[in-house]
């Protein structure tokens, strides 16, 4: 029998979205499979307090990348517990992480930075100099940083599951209304935030919503744009669809999913959506933007459509066709990879992949280009090290190998 692994999962966000509930799902499945699991995060966030509850919980300030008070919980932690791996996710406890790690000298553990995110980091001197390895939950996600000349041999893309529906759904207390059964639902799940698209889906389904007095839309979640969907909600032209538009805030998603008639997916951009494969596992149609990782959890079931991206009053258009099944005959049959949406299926691949980067630790190679040969190179971003070290260091831009050469654009 194997060892049992021992992690340590920092994270600094103040949320409550995908990524939040990601690693909870993630630590209980670790823990199912008999490792030790440790989420430590802010105080008075959705995060600890999950964590806590499972009695897994660290409470770290992580005020900046220069907090010593938290710097020396993390480093006595990593070494009292003999973490393997420690995992970070955000700047801060990134950069907090691993030099609380690199001051443990050789009995240090690997430190692997899990990415969920597509926005564009601002800097990659984290990515660079700050992990031994990268894991992005997409490849869509994991190319980003190879364009960044990140060496491809460092990042690697592993997809994210679900617990099962009937797995560790009732967080919260839920508020479902008592609407009429031949009522059509269609939702939307996600923090309220501009990439996520909410306020131009409204504009794009008002006209739907009142030519159908039996369609209703539910954006489930919180954010800091909230107060500018109620502005827009309380203006005259929503006069007439407002009382079928709902805010329930943070609400456990369950019923809204077996009421759901479908799920629209507004984002802007998307590393790898969650709500997608909990819409599937629900048998809920999906309708998103064909970009980003949103294209890759299609790839794991098919009911629902995807259109060219940012035009809403297309995907407003087809949301409504499903929600009201409004299809040629035969068309919205589900059809889904078996067993594709598990927790569990990441997790054995993170596990296996943990277990590679530690045997990676005791050979010496951590920090080494594995794929180097004698005689020759066959990694392309070999002797780029060196070269962008010395360009961030100057703030210049890398000249491209071949000055008479156009991207095209």
């Amino acid at each position: 029998m194997k060892d049992s692994l021992r992690i340590l999962h920092l994270d600094c966000t103040m949320g409550q979205g995908g990524q939040e509930k990601d690693h909870i799902h993630e630590a209980c499945e670790f823990r199912r499979r008999g490792h030790l699991y440790w989420i430590g995060a802010r105080p008075d966030t959705f995060l600890l307090r999950a964590a806590q509850k499972m009695e897994i919980g660290l409470s770290l300030p992580m005020r900046s990348n220069f907090d010593l008070l938290s710097f020396a919980t993390i480093r006595n932690f990593l070494k009292s517990e003999k973490i393997d791996i420690l995992v970070t996710t955000s700047y801060i406890d990134a950069v907090l992480g691993w030099f609380a790690a690199q001051s443990l000298g050789e009995s240090l553990p690997v430190v692997v930075r899990q990415r969920h995110l597509l926005n564009p980091p601002k800097g990659m001197l984290p990515f660079r100099r700050f992990c031994d390895f990268i894991v992005a939950v997409s490849d869509i996600a994991r190319f980003g940083y190879i364009e960044r000349k990140i060496p491809f041999w460092k990042v690697v893309a592993i997809p994210r599951g679900i617990p099962k529906p009937e797995e560790g759904r009732a967080q919260f207390q839920s508020s479902f209304p008592d609407w009429p059964e031949n009522d059509r639902v269609i939702l939307q799940i996600g923090t309220f935030q501009r990439d996520k698209g909410q306020l131009p889906l409204l504009e794009a389904l008002r006209p739907h919503l009142a030519r159908h007095p039996s369609l209703h839309l539910v954006l489930l979640g919180e954010g800091p744009l909230r107060p500018n969907i109620e502005r827009r909600l309380a203006s005259g032209r929503f006069a007439d669809v407002r009382d079928r538009i709902h805010l329930p805030g943070f609400d456990d998603p369950l019923p809204y999913y077996k009421r759901a008639s479908a799920l629209v997916v507004s984002s802007f951009r998307e590393s790898y959506s969650l709500v997608i494969l909990e819409a599937f596992s629900h048998e809920v149609p999906v309708v998103g933007f064909r970009q980003g990782g949103v294209i890759e959890a299609f790839s794991r079931g098919n009911f629902g459509e995807l259109v060219p991206p940012w035009n809403f009053p297309l995907l407003a258009e087809r949301t409504v066709a499903w929600a009201l099944r409004d299809l040629p005959p035969g068309g919205g049959a589900p059809r889904f990879l078996p067993g594709s949406f598990d927790i569990a299926r990441s997790v054995e691949r993170t596990e296996s992949f943990y277990r590679w980067a530690l045997e990676r630790k005791k050979a010496g190679e951590l920090g080494k280009n594995l794929y180097e040969t004698f005689g020759g190179r066959i990694d392309p971003f070999a002797g780029e090290e060196e070269k962008i070290r010395k360009a961030e260091t100057r703030r210049e831009p890398i000249e491209p190998e071949c000055k008479g050469e156009t991207n095209g654009r």
